[in-house]
C-alpha cells in the first residue's frame, strides 16, 4: 500500500504530465467531454515527427484536465502541448539505441494499467463493453503504445535523475508562498503492518486443478492442441496470444517447480498437471539446450474471490501476541512474516513514492481509517481486512508509530514534506525547459486554428 501524503493548497504548483507520460486512453477512461455541437472530434490537429494527433484524443484529455469543467481552448491547448511534448520524448528515444525495454516490461506495464482501467470501468466485463473489444484485443491494441511510453519514460528519466534540490531553495520556494496562501497539513500517520493473503477454499483449488487436468486429457485425446487451449483458457496473459509459448528461458529464471517438471519431460512431451504459486500448470517441453528451454504452458489460476481467511487471521493473531505479549520488534516480524513485498523489507513501514513515511490519513481509504481510529500511537491492532495495492485482499495487524494533527505548514515541522514540493516544481519547470529545446530538434506542426499556443517547429 502506497498513499501519497499532500497538503491541501490554494497556491498553484507549476504541473507538468510529464511525471506520467501515459496517454490518456490508458491513464484513465476517456472523459465524456462536452463539446459544441458540429465539432469535429476526429480531425488531424497536429503531426510530430511522423505521428499525428487526432482532435478527439485532445479533447479526451481536455476533458480530464477540467475536471467536468468547461473546455476552454486554452485548456485544450494545454492538453495538445502535453501530448506533443510526450511524442517529442518518445520520438528522441526511439532515436536513443543504449535504450531497451523488454517484452516482460510491456507485460508488466499493460497488465497494471488494464487492471486499472478496468477498476475504473466497474469491472473487466464493463471495460470490455467500453472499448467494444475483449481484453486481450485491448492489449494488442495499447502494446506500441505502452511500449513507447516506456523507452520515454527512461529517456526522461535520465534527465530527472540530474535534478537535486538544496536546503536553501526549499526554504526559497516556500517564501513563494503568500502569507495567507500557506495550506493546512491535514492529518498524517506513520503506519506499519504485516500482511497474510488468505488462501483459497479447498473447492476453488479443486475446480482448477480439475480443469487443468481436463484441459491436459483434451490434448492427449488429438482433440485440441495445447496452443489452441491456451489462447482460450490461460490466465497467462502475457503468453495468451502467443498460445502459451516461452522461447529460449533459462529455467533459473523460472519458479522451481518448471526447472524439476522439464528436466523430467523429453522435447514434446506432456507434463502432468503441476502447481505453483500461480495455479495449476500443462506444460509440454518443446526443446532443451542445457539451462536454456522452450515450451508451451496453459495455466490456470485458483479463483481468488473464493477465499478463506480463518488461517490468515490465526497466523496473525499468533504474530500480534509475538509483539504485544512478548515483546519482539514489530519491525523483525514484518521482515520475517509478512506477505506484502512492498513494506516488509522495511520492516512493515509504508511509504509514498517519495519515500515519505508521514501518509496523509484520508489518503489511506477507508479500511486502514477503520483501523487506526481504534488505535493509540504505539498499539498494534487485532486482524483487520485490507486491499493491497494491486486490489488484492488481504488481512493484516497494524502498528500505528505516530499521529500528527492538522496544522499550518512550515518548513520547521514539514520540511522533508516541503522538499519533495520544492523539488517536483524545480524539475517540472527543468523538464518544461528541456522539452521545448528538444521539440526544436523534432518536426511538429499544429494543424488547427483552435491552438492558442506557440507553433515553433523542428
Amino acid at each position: 500500500m502506497h498513499a501519497r501524503a499532500r497538503p491541501r493548497s490554494t497556491f498553484n504548483v507549476q504541473r507538468s504530465t510529464f511525471f506520467l507520460l501515459a496517454f490518456p486512453a490508458l491513464l484513465a477512461l476517456p472523459a465524456r467531454a462536452q463539446v459544441a455541437a458540429g465539432t469535429v472530434l476526429d480531425e488531424v490537429v497536429a503531426v510530430v515527427a511522423d505521428e499525428p494527433v487526432l482532435a478527439s484524443e485532445v479533447t479526451a484529455l481536455a476533458a480530464t484536465v477540467a475536471e467536468g469543467g468547461e473546455v476552454t481552448d486554452e485548456v485544450w491547448s494545454r492538453a495538445l502541448d502535453e501530448i506533443v511534448a510526450q511524442l517529442v520524448l518518445i520520438a528522441r528515444a526511439q532515436q536513443d539505441t543504449t535504450i531497451v525495454v523488454t517484452e516482460d516490461q510491456v507485460d508488466q506495464q499493460l497488465d497494471a494499467r488494464i487492471a486499472q482501467l478496468a477498476r475504473q470501468a466497474g469491472g473487466q466485463a464493463q471495460l470490455e463493453a467500453y472499448y467494444g473489444m475483449p481484453v486481450e484485443e485491448i492489449r494488442v491494441r495499447f502494446r506500441d503504445d505502452v511500449r513507447r511510453q516506456l523507452l520515454a519514460q527512461q529517456y526522461q528519466s535520465r534527465r530527472l535523475r540530474e535534478v537535486t534540490i538544496t536546503p536553501s531553495e526549499v526554504r526559497a520556494w516556500f517564501a513563494t508562498i503568500p502569507e495567507d496562501q500557506v495550506p493546512e497539513v491535514p492529518e498524517l500517520v506513520r503506519v506499519a503492518h504485516v500482511v497474510k493473503a488468505p488462501a483459497p477454499s479447498e473447492a476453488a483449488r479443486e475446480a482448477a486443478r480439475t480443469l487443468a487436468e481436463a484441459l491436459r486429457d483434451s490434448v492427449l485425446a488429438g482433440q485440441a492442441t495445447i496452443e489452441d487451449l491456451a489462447r482460450r483458457h490461460t490466465d497467462d496473459r502475457a503468453s495468451a496470444a502467443r498460445g502459451g509459448l516461452y522461447e529460449n528461458v533459462n529455467v533459473r529464471d523460472l519458479v522451481p517447480e518448471f526447472g524439476i517438471v522439464a528436466g523430467t519431460l523429453e522435447p514434446g512431451g506432456l507434463s502432468q498437471v503441476f502447481e505453483t504459486t500461480f495455479g495449476y500448470h500443462v506444460m509440454r517441453l518443446n526443446a532443451r539446450q542445457g539451462d536454456v528451454i522452450s515450451f508451451n504452458h496453459i495455466l490456470i489460476q485458483v479463483d481468488a474471490d473464493d477465499l478463506d481467511p480463518a488461517d490468515a487471521i490465526a497466523a496473525l493473531t499468533v504474530l500480534r501476541d509475538s509483539v504485544v505479549v512478548h515483546g519482539v520488534p514489530f519491525e523483525a516480524i514484518a521482515r520475517r512474516h509478512s506477505e506484502d513485498p512492498y513494506s516488509a523489507g522495511r520492516g512493515g513501514y509504508l511509504a509514498d513514492e517519495a519515500g515519505s513515511r508521514d501518509l496523509q490519513l484520508d489518503l489511506l481509504g477507508q479500511d486502514w481509517q477503520a483501523t487506526l481510529d481504534t488505535l493509540d500511537v504505539g498499539e498494534v491492532s487485532m486482524p483487520a481486512a485490507v486491499a493491497l495495492t494491486d486490489g488484492s485482499p488481504a488481512w493484516h495487524i497494524v502498528l500505528l508509530q505516530r499521529r500528527t494533527p492538522p496544522h499550518r505548514l512550515s518548513p520547521d515541522s514539514d520540511y522533508a514534506l516541503l522538499s519533495q514540493y520544492a523539488l517536483r516544481d524545480k524539475q517540472a519547470r527543468v523538464l518544461n525547459e528541456w522539452v521545448r529545446d528538444l521539440r526544436r530538434t523534432v518536426y511538429v506542426e499544429i494543424k488547427t486554428d483552435r491552438y492558442v499556443g506557440e507553433r515553433e517547429s523542428g
